[in-house]
């Protein structure tokens, strides 16, 4: 596994992502355009710099597009979509897995199907048959989690993939674990906040529940509270849902972390070394040359 580099594609994509926000956060074709071009400047800057990562530029021209349009979350009406969809397709596809943690872990990753570029019906077909991984670290997270008993950090990533988290988070909690399950602390894209998961009638069953102190794509920890950094640093496992979450975090190299995703872009599939569509349980900071154990 390698870190994210951004990519050629990375351009085309993002300049797709600008226009869905500008569009879905106003209706009014002046502010369309002016937070379109605020944005793509954004993007220009941003695009050429060393390290650039893909997630965090979309971070920087969210808030930008929020504050011209006056729109605090441009994402609601689609987040809303999307968790009603998820729900429903929870309900016909979890009975198709077992209660195992490789059953439980695949059947968390089929949540992160969904993607604000995919058709519904793409993504129905994808959630509905089963979920392997391409690559798969669970020997060495059964390790981690029998050896050590400190607390375990559940990143959450898009609204929706709640209810296909709950099980898994259920199962650790089972097990004796401490699991704090994590969402942005405010509207970001079409991430997880405080207010989703209440709306969608989960907050209380999966508590404890902490927010990062920063609404970005995946986590930076340089913009994350202090709290939440102190939390971080102490967690024994981290377990970190999406893309967003891989792009910022994959240059880590922190054996803690492990990453569990759909490689929904080519970018993403490049650097885990899979074929673009690929579902992975991987292990930040665990250099190429060690074989990784498949099933």
């Amino acid at each position: 596994m390698h870190h994210m580099e951004i990519r050629p594609e990375c351009h085309g994509c993002l300049e797709r992502l600008i226009a869905l926000t500008v569009e879905l956060a106003t209706p009014d074709p002046a502010l369309q355009r002016r937070a379109a071009e605020q944005a793509r400047d954004i993007l220009a800057r941003e695009l050429g710099l060393a390290g650039a990562i893909p997630a965090l530029i979309a971070s920087r021209f969210h808030l930008a597009i929020q504050d011209i349009t006056r729109n605090p979350d441009p994402f609601a009406p689609r987040k809303a979509a999307e968790t009603a969809f998820l729900a429903r397709m929870y309900r016909r596809v979890a009975p198709r897995y077992g209660r195992d943690l490789d059953s439980l872990l695949r059947l968390a990753a089929a949540g992160n199907a969904v993607d604000f570029f995919r058709a519904e019906g793409e993504v129905t077909r994808e959630l509905l048959s089963r979920v392997e991984f391409g690559v798969s670290r669970l020997p060495q997270f059964r390790r981690l989690l029998q050896e050590s008993h400190g607390q375990i950090l559940y990143l959450a990533d898009n609204a929706g993939e709640q209810f296909f988290d709950l099980p898994l988070v259920a199962e650790l909690r089972r097990r004796g674990r401490r699991v704090v399950y994590v969402v942005k602390s405010g509207p970001i894209q079409n991430d997880l906040t405080r207010e989703d998961l209440q709306r969608s009638g989960l907050a209380r069953t999966l508590e404890p529940v902490a927010d990062t102190g920063a609404r970005t794509v995946g986590l930076d920890l340089e913009r994350a509270s202090p709290g939440f950094r102190a939390r971080f640093n102490r967690a024994r496992l981290v377990l970190a849902k999406g893309m967003g979450h891989f792009e910022t975090m994959s240059h880590l190299g922190d054996p803690r972390i492990f990453f569990l995703l759909q490689a929904k872009c080519s970018a993403v599939a490049r650097a885990l070394d899979v074929p673009q569509g690929t579902f992975v349980f991987a292990q930040a900071g665990i250099p190429l040359d060690i074989p990784l154990e498949n099933g």
